[in-house]
C-alpha cells in the first residue's frame, strides 16, 4: 500500500513539473508581463530631482499618460500611442502640421495642470522634463514610483545636468526616442523615427565632407547680452550635424556681447525664438536691424536665420527639423 501510494505522488510531481514547464513556455516565462505579453517586464532607467539614476519597471504598455511637452507629445502622436494620453500641455508652438488630425483628439490644455490634478487622473505613466518633477510641480518621482506611476524625464532637460564633463547631444534625443518605443511596445516605430534623422545627417555629412563649414553661431536675444548655444548644447551638436562650425560657442555657451558677436564675426546667425517670447521675424530683426551689428558680414548677406527652440532643445523628433533648418540654410544647393 505504501509503495502504491508512494508510486502515486511520484507520478503526481512528475505531472506538476512538466505542467509548470509547460505554462513557463505558454507565457514566455521569466520575460513575460502581468498580461501574458513576452515583451514585458521592461525596466528602464531614468532620474529623480536629485540628479541620481533610478530604475523602474513596467509588467505592461501604460494605458494613462500624462504627457508634457512638445518632444514628448508629438512623440506620442508619432508612435501611434495618442490614445494612450489621458492629460497633454506645455506645447512651445504650433504642433506639427502632420499631426494635427491626431492631436485635436487628445485631451490637451496650454496651463500645466497641477499636481492635485494629476492624482486624480489616475495615471500610470508621465512623460516629461526634470523641471516638471520639481516641488512646485508634480513633486520628486518617488512619489509616483511609489503609486505605481511609472515616469520618464527627457535626458536634455536638465536631468544630468550635475553630472560632471556632460553635455548634450543629438544621441540623447534617439535614446529618449527608443526608450518610450521600448516601454509602450513599439520598437519599430521609434527606430524608424530615429533612422530618419541619422539618414538625414548622413546625407548632410557626405555632401559637405571636403567642402568648407560654414562658421555659425547660434543665438538667444536676452537684451543687453545674447545666450550661445554651443558644444555643450543639444543646439550645438545638431549645428554640427547639420554641417556647420561653431565660431561662436566652440568652448562653451557663455553669454556673448554685442562687441563679442562683432569680434567673432560668424558667416552665418541663427536666432532662436519661441511662442509665448518672440517671433521669428523679431529674432531675426534683432540681428539685422541693430545698429550695433551692421557690421557683420551675416548682417551684409543677410544670412540671419530664425530657428525654433522645438527644434533644439529636447528636440526628439524635431531633431530632424533643426539639422535640415541648419543644412537647408547653409548649403540650399543639397536640396534642389
Amino acid at each position: 500500500m505504501k509503495k502504491k501510494l508512494l508510486s502515486l505522488l511520484l507520478v503526481l510531481a512528475m505531472v506538476m513539473v512538466f505542467s509548470g514547464c509547460a505554462d513557463k513556455s505558454n507565457t514566455g516565462g521569466k520575460d513575460a508581463g502581468a498580461n501574458g505579453d513576452e515583451h514585458y517586464p521592461v525596466t528602464f532607467s531614468t532620474y529623480n530631482y536629485a540628479g541620481e539614476p533610478v530604475e523602474f519597471t513596467v509588467n505592461k504598455a501604460p494605458e494613462k499618460v500624462i504627457c508634457a511637452y512638445q518632444n514628448n507629445i508629438e512623440l506620442m502622436l508619432r508612435l501611434g500611442l495618442g490614445d494612450k494620453i489621458v492629460a497633454a500641455f506645455g506645447l512651445d508652438g504650433p504642433v506639427a502640421e502632420d499631426l494635427k488630425d491626431e492631436f485635436a483628439k487628445i485631451k490637451y490644455t496650454q496651463k500645466p495642470i497641477s499636481k492635485e490634478e494629476a492624482i486624480a487622473l489616475s495615471p500610470d505613466f508621465i512623460l516629461g522634463w526634470y523641471s516638471l518633477f520639481g516641488e512646485k510641480n508634480f513633486g520628486d518621482v518617488g512619489y509616483w514610483h511609489g503609486t505605481g506611476c511609472g515616469t520618464y524625464m527627457s535626458l536634455n532637460s536638465g536631468c544630468r545636468k550635475a553630472t560632471k564633463g556632460y553635455k548634450q547631444t543629438i544621441d540623447d534625443e534617439f535614446a529618449d526616442i527608443l526608450t518610450i518605443g521600448k516601454i509602450f511596445n513599439v520598437e519599430e516605430k521609434a527606430k524608424k523615427l530615429v533612422d530618419d534623422i541619422r539618414n538625414e545627417i548622413a546625407k548632410i555629412e557626405k555632401y559637405t565632407k571636403d567642402k568648407h563649414k560654414v562658421g555659425i553661431a547660434i543665438l538667444e536675444d536676452e537684451g543687453d547680452s545674447f545666450r550661445v548655444y554651443g558644444v555643450d548644447t543639444l543646439g550645438g551638436d545638431i549645428a554640427v550635424k547639420g554641417g556647420a562650425k561653431l565660431t561662436i560657442g566652440a568652448e562653451n555657451s557663455e553669454n556673448v556681447s554685442a562687441e563679442e558677436l562683432i569680434a567673432k564675426d560668424p558667416e552665418a546667425i541663427f536666432m532662436i525664438y519661441f511662442e509665448g517670447y518672440n517671433t521669428p521675424e523679431d529674432a531675426v530683426n534683432s540681428i539685422l536691424k541693430n545698429p550695433k551689428l551692421q557690421s557683420l558680414q551675416a548682417v551684409k548677406n543677410k544670412k540671419v536665420f530664425a530657428l525654433n527652440l522645438t527644434n533644439v532643445y529636447c528636440s526628439g523628433y524635431r531633431s530632424y527639423i533643426g539639422v535640415k533648418t541648419i543644412a537647408e540654410n547653409l548649403y540650399p544647393e543639397l536640396y534642389k
